[in-house]
């Protein structure tokens, strides 16, 4: 049922042993022996993305949603043209008017993601710079303009979007800068944000923020939440296991761990860990260890402020 070799050393028998101790019964008309067969059925059903599997994500990333959109749009510009080395340049000329930033700020997923992004994709370092070395400050008019006068385009790089708050806290005051800072140079820079996972209204929230083009190698649907009706983790299961039993266990230690969040920030209902951290949006009964609550997780979160969207 579960794999510590999948998860990269996390879930030995004695980490889901020490895990399982956590229920002790406290959900309301649900025995000890009850409360842990459907902790127990939850975790045979989350998700964790290695190095190996999110390295291969990046790649996907790179190749389905920058280059073949790249590519698409030098043959469109060209009339159709097919040429492999003429596409081919003229893509290396595109990519060189590109940067990639991460989102949030340095000690964060997005930006953690970039080195990896940059090393399997086999992509110049001069391609991820700090944000602010896209711009330019002028003593004259104490104003920003684009640095670089051949840069067309700013790709933000991210893991899981839920509810789009990190794009929104982080980086809509950098891309509103950043418009204004092309506004005044008269340059059209697109600004682009791809990530590996997204919930649909997170990818609608990030578009009204006012990006050119957002797009995730995977959008999460109806049956990847939990306790949805769609829910996979109920779809099939065994004798003796209830989605209802297993919200309401969920819920009633979630609760203690994560107030207001008993099912992941912005009633996330993920249960999806990567190689590098655990979406806030996922079960806290699978990854909070900063409670007041004494707590053994199963998975560890490195700690940020709740709601951080990574």
């Amino acid at each position: 049922m579960l794999s510590e070799v999948l998860w990269e050393g996390n879930g030995t028998v004695p980490d889901v042993n020490r895990w399982l101790e956590n229920f002790t019964g406290k959900t309301e008309n649900v025995s000890v022996r009850v409360e842990q067969s459907h902790a127990a059925h939850l975790l045979s059903h989350f998700t964790y993305f290695g190095l190996r599997e999110v390295r291969e994500l990046l790649t996907a990333m790179y190749r389905d949603l920058f280059r073949y959109e790249i590519i698409q749009r030098i043959r469109a510009d060209a009339g159709g043209r097919s040429d492999a080395e003429y596409l081919q340049a003229e893509y290396e000329a595109q990519l060189a008017r590109t940067r990639f930033l991460g989102v949030g700020n340095p000690s964060e997923s997005g930006t953690h993601l970039l080195y990896y992004f940059r090393q399997d994709n086999t992509l110049d370092k001069e391609l991820f710079p700090n944000p602010y070395q896209i711009l330019s400050h002028s003593s004259d008019d104490n104003e920003f303009r684009i640095a670089d006068p051949e840069l067309r385009r700013v790709v933000f790089i991210d893991d899981v979007l839920g509810t789009g708050t990190q794009a929104v806290q982080h980086n809509v005051d950098f891309v509103e800068l950043l418009r204004a800072a092309a506004t005044r140079s008269g340059q059209d820079v697109e600004i682009w944000y791809l990530t590996m996972f997204a919930k649909p209204k997170g990818l609608d929230a990030v578009r009204d923020l006012g990006f050119d083009r957002v797009e995730a190698v995977h959008e999460l649907n109806q049956s990847q939440l939990t306790f949805s009706e769609e829910s996979h983790v109920y779809s099939d299961p065994p004798p003796g296991i209830e989605r209802d039993i297993g919200r309401m266990v969920a819920e009633r230690y979630g609760a203690d761990l994560a107030p207001g969040n008993c099912f992941g920030f912005g009633d996330g209902q993920l249960m999806l860990g990567l190689h590098h951290n655990v979406p806030d949006h996922t079960l806290p009964i699978f990854w909070v260890n900063d409670s007041v609550v004494a707590w053994e997780p199963v998975f560890r979160r490195y700690k940020k402020e709740l709601g951080s969207d990574a």
